[in-house]
């Protein structure tokens, strides 16, 4: 019987691989989604080595344009994968303020809109009882969002704040999300901060930082632990339940190795409701319905 695929994005990263390397151990087959193929491929010969039976496809994916994410998901139709698990993974922290060609700025669009249109357009492919990770950041406790989150304004850009907001972003439509769907579950994962190159912010401090911050940071098989948790969440657990009058998918946050249910202040932000909005109506802009 031929097994379902476990979609990991940014498989190359320091993240990514090592969830990668851990869904490889349990024998269950991998397509890695990456940017960089060459890379990927280098890495999948290292990865087959270590995991002689494993399988482990490559297909090119970059979530900072939106016809790259649909030429993806055309693939994944066209080549008859069957899957039941995505991991949201990639992510990027821009040092500047760039916009791409889909007019979204780099930053809102790697961390934000990909993962949510990939999700979207996979969702009709994936069998029943899917799961879905997103990566969300410890940066989220920090970051608010007004009704200017999609404005093209440099001086509303910041390496970590702008990333920040994104992330919450998604971390808001990732509750939207799972209130819309009736035959998967969609779950959030928290690395915490990881000893990655995403760390580097490309500045003066960095080689001091190095020295006092990264010691003590986690390693990319610790960060990858809470992802690989959420995508194996037995069934049982992501009932339908109601919490604090909240009757609605029973969406988790993984952190280490723990996991709890989001807080109802997190679904009455009144954001929500406008970001998921908002959002449907640039991709309609587009021809790309949410």
């Amino acid at each position: 019987m031929e097994k379902s695929q476990v979609i990991v994005t940014g498989a190359t990263g320091s993240i990514g691989l090592a969830a990668v390397k851990s869904l490889l151990s349990k024998d269950l087959p991998v397509i890695m989604a990456c940017r960089n193929i060459k890379k990927a491929s280098i890495q999948r010969d290292a990865l087959i080595k270590e995991f002689p039976h494993s399988e482990i496809n490559i297909l090119e994916l970059d979530l900072n344009s939106l016809q790259s994410i649909k030429t993806f998901v055309d693939n994944i139709k066209n080549q008859r994968f069957k899957v039941n698990k995505l991991l949201n993974n990639a992510g990027v922290i821009c040092r500047d303020f760039t916009i791409n060609d889909d007019g979204f700025e780099t930053t809102v669009a790697v961390n934000y809109i990909g993962p949510l249109y990939l999700s979207k357009l996979m969702i009709p492919l994936m069998e029943d009882d899917f799961s879905i990770v997103n990566t969300v950041s410890v940066t989220r406790g920090v970051s608010s969002l007004d009704e200017h989150f999609f404005d093209l304004d440099k001086k509303r850009f910041s390496q970590l704040g702008t990333y920040g907001k994104a992330k919450y972003a998604l971390f808001l439509s990732s509750l939207t999300l799972s209130e819309n769907i009736t035959n998967g579950r969609v779950n959030l994962t928290d690395p915490g901060i990881v000893d990655s190159n995403m760390i580097s912010m490309h500045r003066w401090f960095d080689p001091i930082a190095d020295v006092l911050f990264r010691p003590f940071c986690k390693t990319p098989k610790q960060g990858a632990i809470p992802a690989v948790n959420a995508l194996m969440m037995p069934d049982h657990e992501s009932t339908r339940i109601s919490t604090n009058d909240i009757d609605s998918k029973n969406v988790m946050l993984f952190s280490g190795n723990k996991h709890k249910v989001i807080l109802r202040k997190h679904y009455d932000n009144p954001m929500r409701q406008w970001l998921w909005e908002e959002t449907g109506k640039r991709f309609k802009v587009e021809n790309r319905q949410l």
